[in-house]
């Protein structure tokens, strides 16, 4: 008796790994003619499972290629069903829909026979074009590595054939998506190809003849082609990110500390876009840093030529020329053209007042070391440190009118008037 049962549980075995051939007709029959397909899904996931246990080479290729096919047809099917039933089938559809059609381009390729390959490349745009949208709404929904995914897979699902394209905007989009998943390291990778692709981000867009709309194209040839044919014209490219890439990559070498890498990137970018104010800046920041003063200078009157009324680019010049070059008369003819643009600028007003300030505090210093006999020396040398101090003091009273809340400005105040023995106002300004 034991024998009967263990042959017939072979046997068993047996016939069950032989089913996968009615079981995809089943599948086909109910997706095809029956658009049935929840009954389409549960035949080709069982067919799946027959397959799994089988090498290929025991399996029929004419099965196997429909099997592969409508594996990635009904899994297609069930992702953009607009039946909530339907689409919960599966939360992995898109995936195997992907998957089933790539297994037969390839597998019909290796095997030299393509009875399905001209339906499934006619699907994969589609595919790729899910993807995409996926991406979208994970970003949406702030799930950002599962977005930066996404955009990577249509990148790559877009360069093999039958697509066979570049879709730089993917990369574009994946590397967004790393930097808000906090993933930098990738992101800075995605960048930097991005730069060695040359992406622009540009739009294309031309306006419709008959409607008058404007309306926008994938890419260059085809608008130039529509506008060509006389059914559109105005053809405008907008846009370019380029600048943008390279001040990405910086900041995120910069927050990496790695200043070699990004002092590297920062001069490219600034070759390559010279314009660009914020790569200048950038570079002003490394040349500060490293105490390259004459560079920084350099710096910012390119700034200052291509915007002149930019009055924290003349504020920074003269912060530049008192802290480090210690050249006072210019720091201040600086400090005096922001406040041409901005008379209410505090900063600039404070920053003029501490000139003489420190003038005046030399002063008091060398006065400190006259001997007690010195006394017409030190009435001199007191009368010249007042003299500074009444020059600061419009500056200081003008700053804290415009920026009561200064506290820096507001001890200056107190000092100066202190110094010129105004102690009433300086009671109340304390007050």
């Amino acid at each position: 008796m034991k024998r009967l049962t263990l042959t017939f549980l072979i046997l068993a075995g047996l016939q069950m790994m032989a089913q996968e051939g009615p079981v995809i007709s089943s599948a086909v029959i109910a997706v095809e003619r029956n658009n049935d397909i929840a009954e389409a899904k549960k035949y080709i996931d069982e067919a799946q499972q027959i397959i799994s246990t089988k090498p290929k080479s025991e399996i029929s290729s004419k099965n196997l290629s429909k099997f592969y096919y409508h594996k990635g047809l009904i899994n297609f099917r069930v992702y953009n069903s607009e039946d909530p039933a339907i689409k919960g089938l599966d939360p992995q559809a898109l995936d195997k829909a992907a998957e089933g059609f790539r297994q037969l381009i390839d597998y019909e390729k290796e095997i030299g026979k393509e009875r399905y390959t001209d339906d499934a490349k006619q699907q994969i745009p589609y595919v790729a074009n899910a993807y995409a949208q996926r991406g979208i709404n994970k970003s949406t929904n702030e799930d950002f590595q599962g977005a930066y995914e996404d955009f990577l897979y249509t990148y790559e699902m877009k360069r093999q054939p039958p697509l066979s394209q570049t879709d730089t905007a993917m990369v574009y989009n994946a590397a967004i998506m790393a930097q808000n998943a906090k993933m930098y390291d990738k992101a800075i990778e995605l960048n930097k190809q991005l730069i060695d692709m040359g992406y622009r981000g540009q739009t294309y867009k031309a306006t419709d003849a008959e409607s008058g709309q404007v309306v926008e194209f994938p890419g260059k040839k085809q608008m130039e082609f529509a506008v060509k044919s006389g059914g559109y014209s105005n053809p405008v490219i907008e846009g370019d990110v380029r600048a943008d890439i390279y001040l990405t990559v910086t900041g995120l070498y910069l927050r990496a500390g790695d200043t070699a890498m990004y002092e590297q990137y920062v001069t490219e970018g600034r070759k390559k876009f010279p314009e660009n104010q914020q790569l200048l800046l950038q570079e002003l920041q490394k040349f500060f840093a490293n105490k390259q003063y004459d560079k920084a200078m350099v710096n910012l009157d390119e700034a200052i030529a291509q915007d002149p009324d930019n009055v924290i680019m003349h504020y920074n010049k003269g912060v530049i020329l008192q802290n480090e070059m210690k050249e006072y008369d210019k720091a201040l003819e600086a400090y005096q053209t922001a406040l041409s643009i901005d008379s209410t600028y505090s900063d600039a007003l404070y920053m003029s007042s501490i000139i003489f300030i420190d003038q005046a505090n030399a002063i008091g210093k060398e006065m400190n070391a006259l001997p007690l006999s010195a006394n017409a020396k030190y009435k001199e040398l007191e009368k010249r440190q007042k003299s500074i101090f009444e020059k600061a003091l419009p500056y200081l009273e003008r700053a804290h009118k415009f920026n009561p809340s200064d506290e820096q400005v507001t001890l200056a105040l107190t000092q100066v008037y202190r110094a010129l023995k105004m102690y009433d106002k300086a009671k109340a300004l304390q007050e």
